[in-house]
């Protein structure tokens, strides 16, 4: 009897979560925004899974090894036949990119006509998914911005080979095109833009779509309404030229995911999208192909995106994110359909591979799926601690004494220990490629601080690269000029100043090390911070 219960609960519990599932992949874009398409922008055209073939002549193949950004003429095939004539070249930055002999990432381009493109689609990246050895972060991640109301490209897996050649697993990404907009905007006619050189929206961008003269009003329009001064005026500038709950939205899911090199809290991977029928632009997500990387990474972090930090400066704004954050936690984020939904993905993908790579991809993947779970227990508890006090100053004083540790390096530690004079202190080891902070985060009252602590350090050797050298202290959300701090050091007191205006807000306090050797520990006791007069 015993087992005949449990049998019917265990029936029960995969019914429930299969109906759950089928709920969760719903379409889910908001009502009332005349601005949306609703009309297929959920129906995927592509095929879940399968296998394409590339041909590239040699002298092409010779092409893309001197200049991998020039496209040339190659030959797109999948398993039913069908051969495509196609424009490619290779794609991909630090850390992902890898050159034509290894396994490089392609943007294949179709001819521009609805009877021979691919799966209606006239652009697609094949990306190989180094940073995500899942392959589940793009997926995944999309499906979670439309599901917010959020426009987000679709993608599928393939294996493919290259003359021949296998290179593997790879995300099929849809690009962004007017086949794309068309799926969520009534209007296709607007400019579409995507960030050059690191810029933000207050620099010219380049425009990937749009009709009529590129003068970029549009984003100047953006970029003047962020700058204003007056809050209750930014507000309102806001509101005329940012579709804004969905911009509330596209940021709360980008935190909510950990998608931390994306436009909040990178000043990266991003696309604007004017819509010249309602005068508003949209913010799109691009390249989360690293999400959930830290479980306990906060809800309300220090934004980097201009636009961000404008918005989350006004109080309307900041409520509205509250308001939201918790309704797609809530209804969206739900981490044990998503979880079902991911085992399904690797369920079909597992058949194209070897058994030694379908293990892999399946430990993989269920690391990915325990880092969800973790997430979604962390802003749980974050939720119930975050109507937190005012940090408290005596004599115009406060210790700092709860920090966490954050990007342990491979080869490297960060410990809290006892300093070679024996002070208690946080110390940090580099390994090879060190970017690694002791934080805390404490919520202000308006007015001027200092952050102030002592550091010592043993044979730091910088990263070259880092614009950050050796050792120092920073705050989240403040600009300060790079530090070098480098070699061997006796107890040096640091100081960073900032202003907290006009309503109290709450500051990452970082004690940081960038560095590819040596060790760096921080005074704990004169860890503090001092309210100035």
């Amino acid at each position: 009897m015993t087992a005949t219960l449990h049998s019917i609960k265990h029936s029960l519990q995969s019914a429930f979560l299969a109906a759950s599932l089928l709920l969760w992949l719903a379409p889910s874009l908001p009502a009332g925004d005349v601005a949306f398409n609703p009309t297929n922008a959920h129906v995927s055209p592509l095929p879940t899974v399968g296998r394409l073939r590339i041909e590239l002549s040699p002298q092409e193949m010779e092409s893309l090894r001197f200049n991998s950004r020039k496209p040339v003429p190659a030959f797109l095939s999948e398993e039913s036949g069908k051969r495509w004539p196609v424009q490619l070249h290779l794609k991909g930055s630090t850390g992902s990119f890898r050159p034509l002999d290894d396994k490089p990432s392609f943007t294949i381009s179709f001819p521009n006509d609805n009877t021979n493109n691919f799966h209606g689609l006239n652009k697609i990246h094949l990306n190989n998914s180094v940073e995500d050895p899942s392959f589940l972060n793009e997926t995944l991640g999309s499906e979670l911005f439309r599901k917010a109301g959020v426009p987000a490209v679709l993608s599928s897996h393939a294996v493919v080979t290259l003359n021949g050649r296998q290179l593997g697993l790879y995300i099929v990404k849809e690009g962004f095109t007017e086949a794309f907009l068309s799926r969520f905007f009534k209007d296709t006619a607007g400019n579409l833009y995507e960030p050059i050189d690191g810029h933000d929206v207050d620099k010219p961008l380049q425009r990937q779509l749009g009709k009529g003269l590129d003068d970029q009003l549009d984003r100047q329009g953006l970029a003047s309404a962020i700058f204003e001064t007056d809050l209750d005026k930014r507000w309102s500038k806001l509101q005329e030229i940012l579709e804004i709950d969905s911009f509330i939205k596209f940021m709360a899911m980008e935190v909510m995911i950990g998608h931390r090199d994306g436009y909040c809290m990178a000043r990266n991977n991003f696309r604007l999208y004017y819509n010249s029928s309602t005068g508003r632009m949209y913010f799109l997500p691009h390249g989360m192909d690293q999400l959930f990387g830290n479980p306990d990474l906060t809800w309300q972090p220090q934004m980097s995106g201009l636009t961000a930090k404008a918005v989350m400066e006004t109080l309307e704004g900041q409520r509205r994110y509250r308001e939201y954050f918790k309704l797609l936690y809530t209804n969206v984020f739900l981490p044990e359909t998503i979880v079902a939904h991911g085992r399904q993905i690797v369920s079909r993908l597992k058949p194209l591979v070897s058994p030694k790579e379908a293990e892999q991809l399946n430990q993989n993947a269920e690391e990915l799926f325990q880092r969800i779970l973790a997430r979604h227990r962390s802003l749980a508890q974050q939720f119930a601690t975050s109507d937190k006090e005012p940090l408290r100053f005596t004599n115009s004083v406060a210790k700092v004494e709860t920090w966490q540790p954050m990007d342990i390096p491979d080869g490297g530690r960060l410990l809290a220990t006892k300093a070679p004079d024996g002070r208690n202190a946080l110390c940090i080891v580099a390994g090879p490629v060190t970017a690694a902070s002791w934080r805390s985060k404490v919520l202000l009252e308006p007015g001027r601080y200092r952050f102030e602590g002592r550091v010592m350090l043993e044979g730091v050797k910088p990263l070259e690269f880092m614009r950050n050298k050796g050792a120092g202290l920073r705050v989240g959300g403040v600009i300060t000029p790079p530090f070098n701090l480098t070699g061997n050091l006796a107890w040096k007191m640091l100081q960073v100043t900032f202003e907290i205006q006009p309503r109290p807000q709450e500051r990452e306090l970082r004690c940081e090390l960038f560095a590819c050797k040596g060790k760096a520990w921080f005074d704990l006791e004169s860890l503090r911070l001092v309210r100035l007069e």
